[in-house]
């Protein structure tokens, strides 16, 4: 019988999770009020899932995922912390945390994510009879190319389904297009693509999610790029966590040539996630003060977080009269720009239409220059 240990039992959240995952018989559930007094059965029993609950500190839950790791135990760790920030949360995906909550998060969502990983690892420590395994060959691993900025509307889904197109349709490379704006992600509407199949109904199969079943969500676009596009409702994108993200990135790469991110104006983490899969960052900023600031401040937060070695910098609408320069954010940035995309008409009207901008009018001076950053990431 899986054992499942819940340490931090002395808080509220561990006695509730206790409740609602003893409702399933096919768990075992041992209670700890820390680590410490789990120790030995850790040790001695390898459970499939420990659950890591205030009143314990985060910190401890991380290097009880990396001891784990060092040891290439199956056991995974669980984390409930009242208020995560990027550090910790990037400190939890380098450890090989399965899952970070809060509380607020409710127990139900955290039931869901125990069980689904103790079947999982119950599954692997199956018997496997007589049966030879053929030595599998080194997967497949595409370049991740993610579209980045903290501030709205300076184009970054434009941009992400250009290139993306521009991959499949130009230079004829097996393109998967995710949309991790789980919100209000707008690929499906400038692809003109029916959101049937998305993200979260990938996440709900977790458990049994692999390559194969992964490419059943994905959506066919004319120009050759399939996509897996963003969740319908708000609401669904509670399910799509920072693990299941990973997850999904590391299948995806096994299945095309290129993934292209399109991802929100912010630093979450499942953004986080994102930007950790990725070869190539492309931050995208304007011609306006507000998103200098905001780009600026969020590569100074990406060197913080050791992620800034793959970012290029992007200017989009580079041509607007506005009294900046694209010189003056290169002094500002400390950087130089990839990719100047000017302004043009027919981009709004593409978007309109459903139709990338690369396939609408490709003569057109912003086609070509999206063209030309996208040969240029490819020859990188």
């Amino acid at each position: 019988m899986p054992l499942v240990i819940i340490a931090g039992s002395e808080g509220d959240t561990g006695q509730q999770l206790a409740a609602e995952l003893g409702l399933d018989p096919s768990l075992q559930i041992q209670m700890a009020e820390s680590l410490e007094d789990a120790r030995d059965t850790i040790d001695a029993s390898s459970p499939t899932v420990v659950v890591v609950c205030p009143p314990i500190e985060p910190v401890e839950g991380v290097a009880l995922a990396t001891l784990m790791q060092r040891r290439d135990s199956d056991t995974v760790v669980v984390l409930v912390a009242e208020d995560p920030d990027a550090a910790l949360l990037r400190a939890a995906l380098k450890a090989g945390v399965r899952d970070v909550f809060m509380p607020a998060d409710g127990v139900a969502t955290m039931a869901e994510s125990v069980i689904a990983a103790s079947a999982a690892i119950s599954r692997r420590r199956e018997p496997q009879g007589n049966r030879v395994e053929t030595p599998a060959e080194p997967p497949h691993s595409a370049t991740v190319i993610t579209v980045f900025s903290t501030k709205g509307g300076v184009g970054k889904s434009v941009l992400s389904t250009n290139i993306a197109a521009a991959l499949a349709h130009d230079l004829g490379k097996k393109t998967v297009l995710l949309d991790l704006d789980l919100e209000f992600g707008d690929v499906s509407v400038m692809l003109q693509l029916p959101p049937e199949r998305t993200i979260y109904d990938a996440a709900q199969a977790f458990d049994r999610l692999d390559p194969q079943m992964l490419a059943g969500f994905l959506v066919k676009h004319s120009s050759g790029l399939s996509a897996l596009l963003a969740p319908v409702r708000p609401e669904e994108a509670e399910s799509v966590t920072m693990n299941r993200v990973a997850q999904i990135i590391t299948m995806l790469k096994t299945m095309a040539d290129y993934v292209v991110i399109d991802t929100p104006a912010s630093l979450s983490d499942v953004v986080l996630t994102a930007l950790e899969h990725s070869d190539v960052v492309l931050a995208v900023a304007t011609l306006d003060i507000p998103s200098v600031k905001n780009t600026k401040v969020s590569l100074a937060k990406l060197h913080q977080l050791g992620l800034d070695g793959s970012v290029r910098l992007v200017l989009n609408r580079a041509d607007s009269k506005v009294w900046l320069e694209p010189h003056e954010i290169e002094k500002a940035m400390a950087d130089r720009l990839v990719a100047r995309i000017p302004s043009d008409r027919i981009v709004p009207r593409s978007v309109n239409r459903g139709v990338p901008v690369v396939l609408d009018a490709p003569r057109s001076g912003v086609a070509r220059a999206i063209v030309g950053l996208v040969r240029e990431v490819a020859s990188a």
